[in-house]
């Protein structure tokens, strides 16, 4: 049996809107617009998955997003490889390449080419980005930092 759910037209756009709020939010990432962070984000905004000693508010977020931008990772590209919405919620499939040119978690900056994925959920609220939970590849984050190694 096949059951099939539609979507008002209401929700539809709402469902587009809030996967659009996603998509602006990467695409000035990557264009290292921090200014439009403040913008982005909620007053309320909370991270379910922040980075370790940051809080988990939106100036936490935004320092971290700063720092990465700034200091560990210049130019750093996310590219969304795929994006599901339902409800508040949009979840997203990422890929990331950024050079390593700055001390991030005890790793000195090395100069080389990184790559990892990344899957985060987030949830929007009035047009902004409220939640937050995302896991990164670490494994293969720190083995790139030389943070990590495999065991044989």
């Amino acid at each position: 049996m096949l059951l099939v759910v539609a979507c008002q037209p209401n929700q539809q756009e709402k469902l587009k809107a809030n996967k659009q709020v996603v998509s602006n939010w990467v695409k000035e990432l990557n264009r290292s617009n921090l200014a439009y962070l403040d913008q982005a984000i909620h007053k309320d905004f909370v991270d379910h998955n922040p980075f370790p000693g940051v809080p988990a508010t939106k100036a936490g977020y935004i320092s971290l997003l700063t720092k990465a931008h700034k200091e560990w990772f210049p130019g750093i590209q996310v590219k969304i490889e795929d994006m599901v919405a339902e409800g508040d919620k949009v979840a997203v499939r990422l890929s990331v390449k950024a050079k390593h040119q700055g001390n991030v978690m005890g790793a000195p900056a090395t100069g080389k080419e990184l790559a990892w994925g990344a899957y985060g959920i987030y949830r929007v609220q009035d047009g902004q980005l409220i939640e937050r939970w995302e896991m990164l590849d670490s494994f293969s984050f720190m083995s790139q930092l030389g943070l990590a190694k495999a065991t044989q």
